[in-house]
């Protein structure tokens, strides 16, 4: 690898769930740079079957199908597949999805999204769909225990009748403290692609000493505004890119390292 590349032997952290590091993992290497990869979260199917059920079995009932992430699309296959429900049965739905990597999700399927909007946010996305639903229309939100209610709040106060479908299940690995710790001392880049991998990152750091200040050293790249916000809570210093996705946190990185040789 030459000495030109962008990310020439940075070491770069990558926080999230393993499963969804590794296209993160392949773009660093290709870049030159050295992946360390440590998830302090995993996903899990959530536990109230039983209602999962009632709802996937009433799809046809609904106008609009609402996915808040990728993994929301992902379990909600899972589940389909699980209950043995057909899944032509969603296609019959309009769908909005909350950004790009949502909607290839689903076009892996053979769903084409009706609604995505232009920030990949959940602002954004309330913003574009009051624009295309009708309030007499139902809506169903899939998403995962931990995401933020400003979706379903904001349907509600504007007299949606919205279903609240938790799918998902965003649980800490704390076995990977040790190495997670480690893994920090080493990084000279750490990158943060929701909230969750903020908080739980922190509640993983906070037994060691000045750990802050250490973080604070390194190049910090959160996925957009909101994962910021998280970070500037805990007065973690970072950086955003102009387009909230992998690819954007990459060439936030290159940028940053051009800047500053």
């Amino acid at each position: 690898m030459s000495q030109q590349a962008p990310l020439f032997l940075k070491r770069v952290l990558i926080t999230r769930q393993a499963e969804q590091a590794k296209s993160f993992i392949a773009a660093i290497q290709n870049l030159g740079g050295i992946p360390l990869t440590v998830p302090v979260l995993s996903f899990v199917p959530a536990v109230n079957r039983e209602g999962i059920q009632r709802v996937l079995e009433q799809l046809h009932t609904y106008q609009w199908i609402i996915f808040t992430s990728q993994n929301g699309v992902d379990f909600f296959y899972q589940w389909l597949n699980l209950l043995n429900i057909h899944s032509s049965l969603a296609k019959s739905c309009k769908v909005a999805v909350v950004g790009k990597k949502t909607g290839e999700a689903l076009k892996k399927r053979g769903v084409e999204p009706d609604v995505t909007p232009e920030e990949y946010v959940a602002e954004s996305l309330l913003e574009a769909l009051v624009k295309e639903a009708n309030p007499h229309e139902k809506i169903l939100v899939v998403r995962g225990n931990l995401a933020r209610p400003i979706l379903l709040r904001g349907l509600d106060e504007k007299g949606y009748r919205v279903t609240d479908l938790v799918m998902y299940e965003t649980v800490q690995n704390k076995a990977s403290m040790t190495e997670l710790q480690r893994a920090v001392e080493q990084a000279d880049i750490i990158t943060f692609t929701s909230s969750s991998t903020v908080n739980f990152f922190v509640d993983m750091m906070d037994s060691k000493q000045d750990w802050l200040s250490v973080i604070n050293e390194k190049v910090v790249v959160c996925i957009g505004p909101i994962t910021a916000q998280t970070a500037a809570k805990y007065e973690i210093e970072h950086i955003v890119p102009e387009e909230y996705t992998i690819n954007g946190m990459i060439e936030k990185m290159v940028d940053y390292f051009k800047g500053n040789n």
